[in-house]
């Protein structure tokens, strides 16, 4: 364990200080019958106003509905006629991975995501379930999306999970400021101590780490947090 009990205990402090009363917490939707949105929230999310992505996802959604796999998400964008041109003209959205010189947009990291999960055999969200559940640790679909452009860090990953309903965190530079706030140490706050530090205070908290993760997202981002 790489957090301590008294840091899950100031977490689980700060929230109930904070964030309301838990039942009434908002738990986030995701997307249970299309892997193809799932795969587009997660790459778009990072680094973006995430009004951006719901408008991404809207125009997909009106082209194609909301039951695409990653095989349907691969048609969708070798119709458009390739990747750059799907942003372009589905996707209305030509943001790059990263703000090197040469970076790949998002986009394409979106398809290259796709075609990885197809890979492994993920085709919907039942698959993708499937696979985690059967192999939580060391999943190989883990370690490849980890070596997609700009993904090392792994939160998208964890986010996609989330969306397709598993028992995840999205440890976001949101989240980060949160949890950091909350411990009040003035330590920075890494990817992997948030992701844990969340699903340890879930459980003692007694809620899904979903829910939890979406309503500290909701905080930090100056949201509403309950019904």
């Amino acid at each position: 364990m790489t957090v301590s009990q008294i840091e899950v205990d100031a977490l689980v402090s700060y929230c109930r200080s904070n964030l309301g009363e838990k039942d009434l917490w908002i738990t986030p939707e995701g997307y249970p019958n299309s892997l193809a949105l799932c795969i587009i929230d997660s790459i778009y999310s990072t680094g973006s106003h995430y009004t951006s992505v719901v408008n991404v996802i809207n125009r997909y959604r009106a082209a194609h509905g909301q039951r695409d796999g990653a095989a349907g998400l691969l048609e969708s964008i070798s119709a458009a006629g390739g990747a750059r041109a799907w942003a372009n003209s589905l996707a209305d959205n030509l943001k790059p991975a990263h703000t090197k010189p040469g970076a790949p947009l998002k986009a394409e990291v979106i398809e290259q995501a796709a075609a990885l999960l197809l890979k492994h055999g993920i085709d919907t969200v039942e698959d993708l379930v499937l696979a985690v559940e059967t192999s939580p640790e060391g999943n190989p679909v883990h370690d490849a999306w980890k070596k997609l452009p700009s993904q090392r860090s792994g939160v998208t990953y964890s986010y996609l999970l989330l969306l397709a309903g598993l028992p995840s965190v999205k440890p976001d530079r949101m989240v980060l400021r949160f949890l950091e706030r909350a411990l009040g140490t003035g330590v920075p706050m890494t990817t992997d101590r948030a992701f844990e530090l969340v699903m340890s205070a879930a459980d003692t908290l007694d809620v899904s780490p979903r829910t939890l993760d979406h309503v500290i997202w909701r905080a930090a981002s100056g949201r509403e947090l309950t019904l």
